[in-house]
């Protein structure tokens, strides 16, 4: 009777609390740092390389925001100071007297409470993180969204948004392309009646449409034309569900609080925008930055 009672409650807690059993299995608790800043110098991860029966240490120069594992070996230059940190916790200096420095969890203090979901988003975020040289698409992602097998009218450099893709419900929507001319046609039509319910034109190689005259969670096909030559290009897109946006921009909101206090804006904006990546937004990951000013 008793061995029966505790496998009853074992199977109610795992059917209670799916979610908990998730995100042991794939790791999302684990803790790490991150550079936040590296000064008159710069900062390595030491890899033991092992070819053969020959072992031999390697450097690897560590990127600011990047994640550090608990026992990483950094390897600190001739003059600099680095500053470490984890989600919540307090900064860590050190110097290259410090160094060679082991990455040991209990050096990092925390400073008020986080939940563990939260950090999880701010994990995903770092990891993601938009750097001053990354590229839009440089990095794979497989939560990225979209409708597969719906093809390009056309062979547009720079369509943006990009065929195929999920955008949040954001005012507004912009639309550029890569075509090189003038006189510019935009046109929007719903994708199931095609239906038109936007059409414009433009001398500039972009246009911002109101997100009012779109409908959460209805897809749309999008063309650009060049008026003179004819030139025809364009893709589909769909807006996420009204709820869908609400929640991730929530979580976008609240990221900058677990920084360092006096972080500047452009890291915030960089943060938040690598956690849209990680959402498989891309799209709106590059427009976050845009519109704060962020120009790679």
């Amino acid at each position: 009777m008793k061995t029966l009672l505790v496998i009853l409650g074992t199977l109610w807690f795992m059917t209670s609390f799916p979610f908990s059993g998730a995100l042991a299995k794939e790791g999302a608790l684990e803790e790490y740092v991150y550079l936040v800043k590296s000064e008159r110098g710069k900062v390595y991860r030491i890899i033991e390389k092992i070819t053969g029966d020959k072992k031999e240490s390697v450097k690897k120069e560590i990127r600011r925001m990047e994640l550090i594992s608990p026992g990483t070996i950094l390897e600190i230059e001739i003059g600099a100071s680095v500053s470490l940190t984890c989600g919540g916790c307090r900064v860590l200096n050190l110097t290259h007297k410090d160094s060679p420095y082991g990455v040991k969890m209990e050096d990092f203090k925390k400073e008020g409470f986080t939940t563990s979901k939260i950090m999880e988003y701010f994990t995903q975020a770092l990891n993601n993180y938009i750097h001053p040289d990354s590229k839009p698409g440089s990095k794979a992602n497989l939560g990225t969204r979209g409708y597969p097998g719906v093809r390009k009218m056309g062979s547009c450099e720079d369509l943006w948004p990009p065929d195929n893709v999920n955008i949040m419900f954001i005012e507004p929507i912009t639309f550029k392309w890569g075509l090189k001319a003038t006189h510019f046609s935009l046109e929007i039509k719903e994708f199931e009646s095609k239906s038109t319910i936007y059409s414009g034109k433009t001398s500039l190689r972009k246009i911002d449409v109101p997100v009012k005259i779109f409908g959460p969670g209805k897809r749309y096909e999008w063309s650009v034309s060049e008026e003179e030559t004819g030139e025809r290009c364009g893709a589909m897109f769909a807006l996420l569900p009204k709820d869908e946006s609400d929640r991730i921009m929530e979580i976008v909101n609240h990221l900058p609080t677990i920084l360092p206090a006096g972080m500047d804006m452009e890291t915030r904006c960089r943060l938040q925008a690598g956690y849209l990546v990680s959402e498989g937004l891309n799209y709106d990951a590059w427009i976050w930055l845009e519109r704060n000013g962020i120009s790679q």
